[in-house]
């Protein structure tokens, strides 16, 4: 027991509780942050429940294959319903079919003649692409046409490649 006279002893006395209080406190936040970290550090690991589930009869979803990673795939069904739409009219189906064909199917004439109608339908980004396929086959007329369209319909890109491929 520490025996301490007069007020600078009660001062030095209420600092050492302060400093002790305080090591104290730090050392439980120690714990609560190292805690905190185990639990969500861990919590990335756990398995999504959806994701190794098969397809939904209708809707694109992502392949979880490894070697497909990041490629948007669609069950028959609904390859024949966003068709259907994209014959209609509807420009998003038409260029998320050319994606299905371009990519999960790897049909590049297929995925040609969807990305042409998307873009045809007034699609900006299925416009800017064809803008960019045109440009690297060596095409400007039709490379500088469409990236005006994509321009015209608001695609972001588009101007300044525009500017640039008619500077050229």
């Amino acid at each position: 027991m520490i025996l301490v006279s007069g007020s600078n002893g009660r001062d030095s006395v209420t600092a050492m509780l302060q400093e002790n209080l305080l090591y104290i406190l730090l050392s439980s936040m120690k714990h609560i942050v190292i805690a905190s970290f185990a639990v969500l550090s861990t919590a990335a690991c756990t398995n999504i429940p959806h994701f190794n589930r098969p397809p939904p009869p209708t809707g694109i979803r992502y392949d979880p294959n490894v070697f497909v990673a990041g490629i948007a795939t669609m069950s028959d069904a609904e390859l024949v319903r966003q068709k259907e739409l994209a014959n209609a009219g509807d420009k998003r189906a038409a260029f998320n079919v050319y994606g299905h064909y371009r990519s999960a199917l790897n049909d590049q004439t297929k995925a040609m003649e969807w990305l042409l109608m998307a873009a045809e339908l007034g699609h900006a980004p299925a416009q800017y692409n064809l803008g960019q396929i045109y440009l690297h086959d060596g095409d400007k007329e039709r490379a500088i046409y469409w990236t005006r369209r994509a321009k015209d319909s608001g695609y972001p890109n588009a101007q300044a490649t525009l500017e640039s491929l008619e500077t050229q």
